[in-house]
């Protein structure tokens, strides 16, 4: 007969091996990912937890437009100018399409 308060040893569950492969193998592939896609989306993350505050009264730069000079075209001139040889290709040309 045994006493009653005897010290009992705990059963350990068995690890398999197939569980500890997928254990070595997926946490670290998991880890990556995540380090990978926060890696890729670091700049839209940034702007998306803290936006860059713009402050008041800065203005955008605008870039100087390139101005035509419009005194140099008369109103009922076209602005490109075909030479007559040109023209009468391109006119032979719409023809035989049409």
């Amino acid at each position: 007969m045994r006493p009653k308060f005897m010290a009992r040893k705990k059963k350990q569950p068995k690890r398999t091996w197939l569980r500890m492969f997928l254990i070595f193998l997926v946490v670290p592939l998991g880890v990556w990912f995540v380090a990978f896609l926060l890696w890729f989306n670091w700049y839209d993350l940034k702007n998306w937890l803290a936006p860059d505050p713009v402050p008041e009264g800065r203005t955008r730069a605008v870039r100087p437009s390139e101005k035509v000079d419009n005194r140099e075209i008369a109103p009922g001139q076209p602005r490109e100018r075909l030479f007559d040889d040109d023209r009468k290709k391109l006119e032979e040309i719409l023809k035989r399409r049409s």
